[in-house]
């Protein structure tokens, strides 16, 4: 069940990472896809894509409200701003059961869930990842804060071949290695191409 978000230690921080992937991010408009494209190939290296559609969402979310209230989100910044724009970092955990999504930002001011009326623009940021994330929350750290959204990873069904019995393997093995007419004519056909 989803929860507000508050300022207590996260859920995940007494469990053992398995996985964890980081990028920092000038906080400006690009800073989004760039975390969307960072999300899609750390999930495809942890074979966990079949969550990448939900990840990217809750990423995108996260990290334009990050944008919003530190850096340039709707123009390219000028060269004074690019000199102090601050970073967004974007960590991705994987836990036994699921993956969390950290986007850390420096300013204090803490997410706040709005439920817009139809004719307000924008402010459904949160309310996407509420309904796409298992969980989330977020703390206050010592230089801005961090906020958090989990979601859950289906079991994975095998895609391993099964594996020989080991006298099957041994038995070929041993052909091979006593068939030298095999091995010539490997070699020489090797040669030819």
């Amino acid at each position: 069940m989803n929860q507000p978000p508050s300022e207590e230690e996260p859920f995940y921080f007494s469990q053992r990472a398995l996985f964890m992937d980081q990028l920092n991010l000038a906080a400006v408009g690009s800073a989004v896809s760039v975390s969307r494209h960072f999300i899609r190939l750390t999930l495809s290296k942890w074979h966990a894509r079949s969550i990448e559609g939900d990840a990217a969402l809750v990423v995108s979310e996260l990290v334009t409200n990050a944008v919003k209230v530190t850096g340039v989100l709707d123009r390219q910044p000028t060269w004074v701003e690019l000199e102090t724009l601050s970073l967004v970092t974007v960590r991705l955990i994987g836990l036994d059961t699921s993956v969390v999504i950290e986007v850390w930002d420096v300013s204090q001011k803490m997410p706040v869930l709005r439920k817009p009326d139809d004719d307000t623009e924008g402010g459904r940021g949160l309310l996407l990842v509420e309904e796409t994330a298992k969980d989330w929350g977020s703390y206050r750290t010592p230089r801005g804060k961090l906020v958090w959204a989990e979601i859950p990873v289906p079991e994975a069904t095998p895609s391993v071949l099964p594996r020989r019995r080991r006298s099957e393997r041994s038995n070929v093995r041993l052909a091979a290695r006593a068939d030298p007419w095999l091995l010539r004519s490997l070699f020489v056909g090797l040669q030819t191409i």
